[in-house]
């Protein structure tokens, strides 16, 4: 028995001193996530099952809500925001300017297949965001555990959608640096709290724009989430143009989780910074599958979306 019991410990010391198998993280990326495809139960079902194994595995829940959809569009899409403490720790760790990168997003669609659903892929969005793949790993578990945590949905077959990556870059017209892409709208005199509670509240106005959500990262970073469902319909159906088929007319919904827009609040020094990314990088960030063309149609919608987001923010916090 003493020679089993010396064993057992020398085996366990053992395992205790080697590290922990490092996570694989592909180089080639998409900038979604297919996580599942052809889910036969209902879309509202399928999503209410993942808000709550979501919650048990201990992610924390912002917003769920109805994405919009094109012009005669009839398959419907749902869309759930949330986070986890050990996630927010891990992205701010490289600066509070890389709070955009926050909210995990994962939407639930339809198509001729059934119902599939597709997570903004952190690990593409953090690469961009720090110009590097120093967070590949963090964000790679991240996926992982919501993976493993949307077992109950069935079968999982995770797989790039969307654009794909070797790096991080946003090249061509509108691309660029991600630190030179970030918008400073407005700053006041107010604390973030404050001004995040405003922004939760206020905005809200004839073009569409609203709130869905208001989370604090921290004592000194919130995030406020807001959409459109006219903007993001119209989004969808830009980029779905080259996909289109006649079961399919409007396959660009796979891309849902583009949505909402983030609104970063942060404090520096006695004042509070209200501030967003260019909405051309951004939309070429989550859109640029669409191709070179459909953004040459489509020139004057990145400028009016990030007008209106920006009249929005002043008419909230005033």
């Amino acid at each position: 028995m003493r020679t089993l019991a010396r064993s057992l410990a020398v085996g366990a010391a053992l395992t205790l001193s080697f590290p922990a198998p490092a996570v694989e993280v592909a180089k080639t990326q998409g900038v979604y996530v297919t996580l599942a495809s052809a889910l036969k139960s209902p879309l509202a079902e399928a999503a209410a099952t993942a808000e709550r194994v979501l919650g048990a595995a201990g992610f924390t829940s912002l917003a769920t809500f109805d994405n919009g959809l094109p012009e005669g569009g009839r398959a419907k899409s749902r869309t759930i925001v949330f986070t986890k403490e050990s996630w927010a720790a891990e992205v701010l760790a490289g600066g509070a300017d890389k709070a955009f990168g926050l909210p995990l997003r994962l939407s639930f669609y339809e198509d001729e297949a059934g119902v599939s659903v597709a997570l903004a892929n952190p690990v593409s969005l953090l690469r961009t965001f720090t110009a590097s793949n120093t967070k590949d790993a963090a964000a790679q578990k991240i996926v992982d555990e919501i993976a493993a945590a949307l077992a109950p949905l069935g079968a999982l077959a995770p797989k790039p959608a969307g654009q794909l990556r070797d790096s991080g870059e946003i090249g061509g017209m509108g691309g660029g640096a991600f630190a030179a892409k970030i918008v400073s709208v407005m700053t006041v005199g107010r604390p973030p709290a404050e001004t995040a509670e405003k922004l939760r509240a206020g905005i809200a106005d004839a073009t569409g724009w609203h709130a869905v959500y208001s989370y604090k990262a921290s004592d000194d970073v919130f995030v406020v989430g807001v959409t459109n469902p006219k903007t993001e319909g119209r989004a969808f159906g830009i980029a779905g143009e080259k996909r289109a088929t006649k079961t399919s007319p409007f396959p660009g919904i796979d891309h849902a989780s583009a949505f909402p827009v983030e609104i970063v609040v942060t404090k520096r020094g006695d004042t509070t910074s209200v501030t967003i990314l260019k909405e051309m990088w951004r939309m070429k960030l989550y859109f640029q599958d669409a191709g070179n063309w459909a953004f040459m149609k489509n020139m004057q919608m990145p400028g009016d979306i990030q007008g209106e987001i920006e009249a929005a923010i002043r008419k909230a916090v005033r």
